[in-house]
């Protein structure tokens, strides 16, 4: 893997670690209307960059592999918020963990080729995970509902990184992200309106926040690993993710002063270590 491809995975890991801080800021707009402008306002930055300097279009294979895309990461954001509001934190973050595994499970079942290193280092970076979360995660039967659709959600954005990987492999990363955002942005408009949310059911000042939502965990986050997917597998992308909770502690130390969970400071460098050994061997093709 290239210095290049290791900066960019970086930098997306720290920019969608900056997600819970503004949630906590922005506690009373509702979760859907939340990931919904989140979203609208993602896509339509790349659609406005598109419109600045032309990117191409879409074959017609790869319209119907992002239309699902779009509604897997729409539906995705909808079970990840939802599933927060209806378990503890600990459980709905370490339920999200689960994406590499569903990664792994659907490749298999495609017939594709996994290396042992990967299993080694997944089963590492979860034991991590596991770690980090294991003082607030519980099971009982109030939390059945937000814990079975925060594992959803893990399955639905392994999904999504499954197709990115296909779409990609002759699709520019902006002509894909543009549409993958709008798609996911109808999708979360859609539950909001069945579930009774108005999407403008915010105010004026928060306006700023969606904007940072839109820009940093998404275009420089979630959008740079869609980048990366085109070089190394799903499953090595999936993981990246299992260091947010370090950089979000981090995070939460240096604005708010709270002090870093013991969980994190040791399950944090085993987190590290199994995503290091999961993208050891990813060799990167040439970059765009």
């Amino acid at each position: 893997m290239t210095a290049r491809l290791g900066l960019i995975l970086l930098l997306a890991l720290v920019s969608i670690s900056s997600t819970s801080l503004v949630i906590r800021y922005v506690a009373t707009v509702p979760a859907l209307v939340l990931a919904f402008w989140r979203m609208f306002i993602a896509g339509g930055m790349l659609w406005g960059f598109s419109a600045y300097r032309p990117q191409g279009k879409l074959s017609f294979k790869n319209k119907k592999r992002i239309l699902f895309a779009g509604i897997f990461l729409g539906c995705h954001f909808a079970c990840f918020f939802l599933g927060v509001r209806h378990t503890s934190i600990a459980n709905a973050t370490l339920l999200g963990c689960m994406v590499p595994i569903f990664t792994v499970l659907i490749s298999v079942f495609l017939k594709k080729k996994i290396e042992k290193l990967t299993y080694i280092g997944l089963t590492i970076a979860l034991l991590g995970a596991g770690i980090v979360q294991a003082g607030g995660f519980y099971l009982d039967n109030e939390n059945i509902f937000g814990n079975s659709i925060s594992l959803l959600g893990a399955l639905f954005i392994a999904l999504t990184f499954i197709l990115a990987g296909k779409i990609r492999e002759d699709t520019g990363n902006i002509i894909y992200g543009r549409t993958l955002f709008f798609i996911a942005a109808a999708t979360l408009l859609l539950i909001a309106i069945i579930s009774g949310d108005s999407v403008f059911n915010f105010e004026m000042n928060h306006i700023l926040w969606f904007l940072f939502l839109g820009l940093v965990p998404s275009i420089f986050g979630h959008n740079l690993l869609n980048y990366a997917v085109k070089y190394i597998s799903p499953t090595a992308i999936s993981s990246i993710p299992l260091g947010e909770p370090i950089i979000a502690s981090l995070f939460a130390l240096i604005i708010f002063g709270e002090t870093i969970p013991h969980g994190a400071l040791v399950g944090g460098p085993v987190i590290l270590l199994g995503v290091s050994l999961i993208l050891k061997n990813q060799i990167a093709s040439t970059i765009e």
